[in-house]
């Protein structure tokens, strides 16, 4: 009878638990979806508030970098080169060697023209310094022994003529000792001319003529030295160079270029800009360079020149920038835009760039209307201001707009996160 009572009371127990379920279940409201709480609540975005502020007006023109320095290095003699010293993408210091041509003949040419003006010199020097004492001394004596000549024959003439007038001596005789005298007495007035010119040393046009000689011989040897260094190609600035066109044993000939040498410590880009910002540009002026191919990176530039005559087609002045570029980075070739500022924009309107959007042909952005309503507002797109947009029309200061959305279409109720 016992268990009977206990069976009893735990069906009892069982059918009000049961009891008791069903009425829960049938009283309990149905779970809402993510989706209906955030119908009432709000999507959550963050917004930004557009604001006026004066900003400068820069406008964007693109081109290639150039180096700051290019040439092609020609020999200026033709002639078989013996050796390179640089290779392609080293750096050279100015006057470095990069190239030897054979040199051969332009070494005995030299040497020979050393030789010339040495003997030029030399020679210059002795008719600078006189006769010697004993040259002097050379030419008394025989100016004496020339005078002792005449006397003698000038004593036999006379003797002859005695002789002739007497009809002792023929004719022959008499015309033969005058031819004598008469030479003895030319010899004698030479050695005296000889004599004389010794003691007074050489005239001044034969030093004249010497140092013409000495000057003509200084010229060959310059010449001889240029055609030397001519087989010796430097480098005429410091780079890098970036070509070699022939290679050891080749033939170089005169003017034709070996190899390409740049300096890109220094680059530049030249830029065609439209006649309506020429007159608000001017030398020296900072200018914000960017690079596709390094797109981390910003770099400083300068306006280095402004050409003062139009491109008669385009109407745009060529204006260069210098970039410093000591570490290499920029290479020629890079293409490059420059941000050149050419005025202000007062109470100009801004946007966050990452709420702006596009749709086909139009940009648009979600501003959150006094109900916490998305709502899409066309606007028309500026200049890029690093993370900003000018917004030129469709948007107005305090007005706020969804940034960073996804998949957040117009009507939507937001909530704006802090």
């Amino acid at each position: 009878m016992k268990k009977w009572l206990i069976l009893f009371f735990l069906i009892l127990s069982l059918g009000a638990a049961a009891t008791w379920r069903i009425y829960l279940l049938a009283t309990e409201k149905p779970a809402e979806s993510i989706d209906k709480i955030q119908e009432k609540s709000g999507m959550p975005v963050r917004i930004f508030e557009v604001i006026q502020k004066d900003i400068e007006k820069t406008i964007t023109v693109s081109g290639s970098i150039k180096p700051y320095q290019d040439i092609f290095v020609a020999p200026k003699v033709t002639e078989k080169i013996i050796a390179f010293h640089a290779t392609t993408g080293q750096t050279v210091e100015k006057d470095q060697p990069l190239v030897t041509l054979d040199d051969t003949i332009s070494r005995l040419n030299l040497e020979q023209a050393q030789a010339s003006l040495a003997q030029a010199q030399e020679f210059l020097r002795q008719l600078q310094n006189g006769s010697r004492p004993e040259e002097i001394e050379i030419a008394r004596t025989r100016m004496e022994e020339a005078q002792a000549r005449y006397e003698l024959q000038n004593l036999e003439y006379q003797r002859q003529k005695q002789l002739y007038q007497e009809e002792a001596s023929s004719l022959q005789s008499l015309q033969a000792s005058e031819a004598a005298f008469a030479s003895a007495k030319a010899n004698m007035e030479g050695a005296a001319a000889q004599y004389e010119l010794a003691k007074a040393g050489p005239r001044e046009e034969e030093i004249n003529m010497a140092r013409i000689r000495v000057e003509l011989a200084q010229v060959a040897m310059r010449q001889a030295e240029k055609n030397l260094a001519d087989h010796h190609l430097q480098a005429p600035f410091a780079g890098e160079v970036c070509l070699r066109l022939l290679d050891p044993g080749d033939m170089a000939e005169m003017n034709k270029p070996i190899l390409e040498l740049v300096d890109i410590r220094q680059v530049y880009l030249d830029l065609d800009v439209s006649e309506l910002y020429v007159p608000r540009l001017s030398p020296g002026q900072a200018v914000r360079i960017g690079v596709d191919a390094l797109p981390d990176k910003s770099y400083a530039g300068t306006i280095a020149e402004i050409n003062p005559v139009a491109d008669p087609a385009s109407r745009s002045y060529i204006t260069r920038i210098l970039i410093p570029n000591e570490d290499r980075t920029l290479r020629p070739g890079m293409f490059a835009r420059a941000y050149i500022a050419v005025g202000t924009v007062p109470h100009a309107v801004l946007v966050a760039k990452d709420a702006v959007k596009k749709d086909i042909n139009q940009y648009y952005v979600l501003a959150v209307d006094e109900n916490s309503m998305a709502q899409k507002k066309f606007i028309t797109p500026g200049e890029n201001h690093e993370e900003l947009v000018e917004v030129i029309e469709g948007l107005s200061a305090g007005e706020k707009v969804i940034t960073l959305s996804v998949n957040i279409e117009p009507g939507t109720r937001v909530l704006v996160k802090p």
